[in-house]
């Protein structure tokens, strides 16, 4: 792998984090009241606290996937520190350049891809 390809993979990877870093919500550790806005739930009709219920298990799922995004960054940025970036981790060959620009979290090589 060149170091220019190299170089733009990381840079892409500082990229992501930093975006999810900058954009990560706080929201989690709110009660279903705090987030609806009201003193009680019991005043709201079904509906209402269905659809609250949906977008905050929506919110989570969401926050979720941006932890496991991260988690992938940080192990890619690893394995650049490690020398082993550009190595399957299933079959140890070399990761085309071209997948890793494409999906630069990728661990595997094309053939082994997940």
């Amino acid at each position: 792998m060149t170091q220019d390809i190299w170089k733009e993979c990381k840079s892409m990877l500082e990229k992501r984090k930093k975006e999810l870093l900058e954009n990560k919500e706080d929201g989690l550790e709110q009660s279903l009241e705090d987030t609806v806005g009201e003193l009680s739930t019991f005043d709201n009709h079904p509906a209402d606290m269905g659809t609250e219920l949906f977008e905050r298990e929506k919110e989570i799922t969401l926050n979720e996937r941006k932890k496991q995004e991260l988690e992938e960054i940080d192990q890619a940025l690893q394995a650049m520190k490690d020398g082993t970036y550009d190595l399957c981790q299933e079959c140890g060959r070399k990761i085309k350049e071209e997948r890793l620009l494409a999906a630069p979290t990728t661990r595997y090589c094309f053939e082994h891809g997940k």
